[in-house]
């Protein structure tokens, strides 16, 4: 597949259907051309002050029409984006100015507080440009487009020591990968998207990119809705909304709360699941019978890949398995499956995925020696950059990619080898269950399984209900030894179950990695 410019397809978009809706915030509606317009005066703002082409900006804006205009102003700019979330706390926040080497945000003047004291040098509209005192004296920028070698964006991940990390994505991957969803997706020009994920997620920019250059509609949402799925079917209803991106976490509970959901109310065409692995349970299911017209897509990758595979699950949902694989791979794209020696495997065996081609950034910011780990050259063709994902799997029978967990989260319990999602999603289809969790506790030598469990209504499953319904479906040593009730699970930013402060609440060590 040929890979065309974001920018150049926005800007068709633009010409061909100026009048048409780009955005709808809270019932009021961005035309393509304000979109354009304003973006355009945001750009020529930021060349005034200098933050053109590789210089980091800060983005720290509300959710909303605003938050859509500033990204694409910064991408049309050439300035490389660095999220700095709303939600993050200010220790975060202050760390990720100083580590990206901020002198400039865009954003809402109101929130600029919390990262310290900063003077607002420009204005459009409801946006603002804040600098810090100690910013640099940087002459204005003639206003040249990106090349595909240019840096998009700068986000930061948990690192495995505790300190942020950021990761560098350029705009030739951004191009593939839009350019490939677009022509997947079956929703169109006037196809209506959920802008669901934090902008610290990249998903956000595939929900922004793969919507506007493809001529769709973006509906905003707050934090309040999207974290109450009872709301967020109301607003997928009131909107008329057709595609969604979400972590598996919110599918999950989107399902459990469907009664009442048809296709006449909620027009869904396209479910995109990704962020963690996808499990398929009788919510699930049920959800998708309803919905005869909806496909429910998995996603997967990591930030430093952003998307690399994708599969579309065939119409009959008796014929979901519990553990869907994550399919084949992108246009411009290719996963191997290697030992541990970087050699590619045969079908069927069980490696570490590799993900080479145009999916793969340029690397770590500022950390060269993990970039030199984690970012090798392909094992079959070395002059293409590829990446080590730390995710295992295999390619099966059918040519499709399984992901089987984590290298760096891989439980043993009693000398065998236990992929904690096995049990997850054997314990999700447990009639009187909402969602679940499990965690690996003790020590290597006296390793335990915790069932942390969200109960459906009043009734909560006692322990030896849970060992009743996973006896039958499980080996003995996949059996938790004790089971944990709580109310909800804790959620990082990007919408995934934070897996560290569930442990924490929980009195014990967790034994995977940190999730982004």
């Amino acid at each position: 597949m040929s890979t065309r410019p974001v920018l150049t397809m926005l800007a068709e978009r633009v010409a061909a259907a100026p009048a048409a809706a780009a955005i709808r915030d809270d019932g009021a509606e961005v035309s393509y051309h304000q979109l354009w317009r304003r973006s355009g005066r945001i750009v020529a703002m930021l060349a005034a002050a200098g933050a053109g082409p590789g210089v980091p900006v800060g983005l720290h804006a509300r959710r909303g029409a605003d938050l859509v205009v500033a990204i694409i102003a910064l991408l049309r700019a050439g300035s490389v984006c660095v999220p700095l979330d709303l939600s993050y706390p200010v220790d975060r926040l202050h760390f990720m100015r100083a580590d990206a080497e901020l002198d400039l945000v865009l954003g809402h003047a109101g929130e600029f507080a919390r990262l310290g004291e900063l003077t607002t040098v420009a204005t459009e509209g409801t946006l603002a440009l804040g600098a810090w005192p100690d910013r640099p004296a940087r002459p204005a920028q003639s206003i040249v487009e990106p090349g595909p070698a240019d840096l998009a964006y700068l986000t930061y991940t948990s690192g495995s020591t505790g300190r942020p990390k950021g990761v560098r994505y350029e705009h030739g991957g951004l191009d593939n990968v839009i350019t490939w969803q677009v022509a997947d997706s079956v929703c169109g020009p006037g196809a209506r998207t959920l802008q669901f994920a934090p902008v610290s997620f990249d998903i956000s920019y595939l929900e922004v990119l793969a919507t506007l250059c493809a001529g769709g509609t973006l509906i905003c949402c707050e934090d309040e809705v999207r974290y109450d799925p009872e709301l967020l079917w109301e607003l997928i209803a009131a909107e008329q909304v057709n595609r969604l991106f979400i972590p598996f976490v919110t599918l999950q509970g989107l399902a459990t709360y469907a009664e009442g959901v048809g296709p006449e109310t909620h027009p869904l065409r396209e479910v995109f699941a990704g962020g963690e692995q996808l499990q398929i349970n009788e919510h699930i299911r049920s959800l998708f019978r309803t919905l005869p017209d909806c496909s429910l897509l998995n996603h997967w990758g990591t930030v430093e890949v952003f998307i690399s595979t994708t599969h579309r699950l065939p119409p009959e949902v008796e014929r979901w398995p519990v553990l869907p694989p994550i399919g084949r791979e992108l246009a411009n794209t290719t996963v191997h499956v290697c030992d541990p020696d970087g050699r590619v495997l045969p079908d069927g065996e069980i490696g570490e995925l590799v993900v080479s081609g145009d999916s793969v950034g340029p690397g770590f910011w500022k950390l060269p020696e993990a970039t030199a780990q984690r970012y090798r050259p392909d094992p079959l063709d070395p002059s293409v950059r590829a990446y080590r994902t730390g995710d295992l799997g295999l390619r099966n029978a059918d040519g499709l990619l399984e992901c089987l967990g984590r290298l760096d989260s891989q439980v043993k319990v009693r000398g065998f080898r236990v992929e904690l999602g096995e049990i997850e999603a054997a314990l999700a289809a447990m009639p009187g269950l909402a969602d679940c969790a499990v965690l690996a506790a003790g020590t290597a030598e006296d390793r335990h399984l915790i069932a942390v469990l969200i109960p459906a209504g009043e009734a909560e499953p006692g322990h030896d209900e849970v060992l009743a319904w996973l006896t039958p479906r499980l080996p003995a040593y996949m059996l938790p030894s004790r089971t944990e009730r709580t109310g909800a699970f804790p959620l990082t930013p990007s919408g995934k179950v934070d897996r560290r402060v569930l442990a924490q609440r929980h009195n014990h060590q967790p034994t995977f990695g940190a999730t982004p």
